[in-house]
């Protein structure tokens, strides 16, 4: 129906809630428990998968849960227990994590077909061997295949930069800088496929369409 006819309908005492008549048109509905029936046909109502963008703060694991007893990201989330991460951030970095209940948007944010690349803020320390920015953006060789970056962008000379990723292995980008031999000090995601932090601060989240 159209909203204008299914508020019709309600005036019309057409639409039972839970086997009750109502004509109150601000009525929610709760799909995962109430029954909604129109002329006497149940109506099926989607489940809505809610997704969120989460500023993970350093420290803080992205775990379920964590032996060691350390804050893990569901902490932020007791209210929405079924998100999962949409990959992971390690221990020490900071930024982005797409938190949601959507499967598909899992699998689309992290799937390597879809393409969906991430974007960091990344400050590091050594002098770096000759010729580093080429060789990163070429291919570097790590312990488990050669890898590089998308796009290197050098912020503050030799210090910080903003790196464009197009895959997910385990500590990438560290392991990426350390191969030229530059060590991670600071490293912050601020995109990841068409999400960005925004202005989050860390611990933050915002609920997204």
């Amino acid at each position: 129906m159209s909203r204008r006819k299914a508020e019709s309908a309600i005036v019309q005492g057409r639409v039972s809630l839970n086997g009750d008549v109502f004509h109150d048109l601000g009525r929610l509905v709760d799909p995962s428990t109430d029954t909604l029936t129109v002329d006497g046909e149940k109506v099926t109502l989607p489940l809505r998968k809610r997704t969120f963008l989460f500023y993970k703060p350093r420290g803080v694991v992205t775990t379920k849960s964590d032996p060691d007893g350390k804050p893990t990201v569901m902490s932020y989330f007791k209210d929405v227990p079924g998100v999962n991460p949409a990959g992971r951030l390690d221990e020490e970095s900071e930024g982005l994590l797409v938190m949601t209940e959507d499967g598909d948007l899992l699998l689309k944010l992290t799937h390597p077909r879809f393409g969906k690349m991430k974007v960091y803020e990344v400050e590091v320390q050594g002098r770096g061997r000759e010729n580093f920015r080429e060789d990163l953006c070429r291919e570097v060789q790590l312990s488990d295949g050669p890898g590089r970056f998308e796009s290197l962008l050098e912020l503050e000379k030799n210090s910080l930069f903003e790196v464009t990723v197009g895959e997910g292995r385990n500590r990438f980008v560290r392991r990426m800088f350390a191969a030229v031999g530059l060590t991670v000090v600071f490293l912050k995601r601020t995109r990841m496929g068409e999400y960005s932090l925004g202005s989050l601060a860390p611990g933050e989240r915002l609920e997204v369409d």
